[in-house]
């Protein structure tokens, strides 16, 4: 019983320590311009769909805005997530944080897994205000053309798997930033994985690329698919959550046992 106690213990210090890192690291990725520019410009490339409604496309207009708008907002989360990770990551090397920090009661995979956190918290609210346009766009269009395509739920099925897409990206750029030099290696190497992750749907049915099949297919999170099908379904969600964990979880283990092995 005292066992499990001090476990506990432990366990709750670990969690109070990684919530203090991921704090900082929201609170920088917030006052980051960067940040802010590619979320302007995510929404102004969603309000710009806005101008089809002069072209009177019945139905495949909402289809059209929903695509743009969902692809814009995926491209630019990709960006954000590789770029604000690697920024946030270098800037605190460059300030001698992690070294500062590690002198104190906090081990190195607390520390990484609190920088994680914190960027996944930032992309959250990416998501959350871009969706959030998207979804005012779709629905002003609705209400003028009579039509009705897309629901709450499957607006809001979407905004998540954009996120688990986003927080993956953001994990393999880590990954990289834990042996990395400098801040544009790191989120160079990032978006290029995340490229490898889109093309991993594709060694399905080829032999060409073996080696990207032990790698995560980000493809499975696209939109697209389901919007066909009206939303994703409640067994097909969890199993999706449960591969993005798995992925998550070997990502950033591997990233925290790479950082413990790194010099300052």
């Amino acid at each position: 019983m005292a066992e499990c106690i001090l476990v506990c213990k432990s366990a709750g210090a670990s969690v109070r320590r990684m919530r203090l890192v991921a704090g900082q690291a929201l609170g920088e990725a917030l006052h980051l311009k960067l940040g802010w520019l590619l979320v302007a410009v995510g929404a102004a490339l969603v309000l710009m769909a806005r101008w089809l409604r002069d072209f009177n496309f019945g139905a495949m207009e909402l289809k059209f805005l929903a695509d743009f708008g969902l692809g814009a907002i995926g491209l630019l989360g990709t960006l954000l997530a590789a770029l604000v990770t690697a920024q946030l990551f270098f800037n605190d090397l460059e300030r001698g944080m992690p070294a500062c920090v590690l002198t104190r009661p906090i081990r190195r995979w607390e520390y990484m897994g609190g920088k994680l956190a914190g960027v996944m918290a930032a992309l959250a609210l990416y998501v959350g205000a871009l969706m959030f346009v998207l979804a005012v766009v779709i629905a002003v269009r609705e209400r003028e053309l009579g039509a009705t395509y897309l629901s709450l739920r499957v607006i809001l099925q979407m905004g998540a798997l954009a996120w688990l897409k986003f927080t993956l990206v953001a994990a393999m750029t880590l990954l990289v930033c834990s042996y990395a030099g400098s801040a544009l290696f790191a989120s160079s190497a990032g978006l290029l994985l995340a490229i490898a992750g889109h093309l991993r749907s594709f060694t399905e049915a080829s032999g060409q690329f073996a080696l990207l099949r032990a790698w995560p297919n980000l493809a499975k999170f696209d939109a697209e698919p389901w919007l066909a099908g009206a939303g994703v379904g409640g067994g097909a969600l969890l199993a999706l959550i449960g591969y993005w964990a798995l992925f998550l979880g070997l990502l950033a283990g591997l990233a925290a046992y790479v950082f413990e092995h790194r010099e300052f």
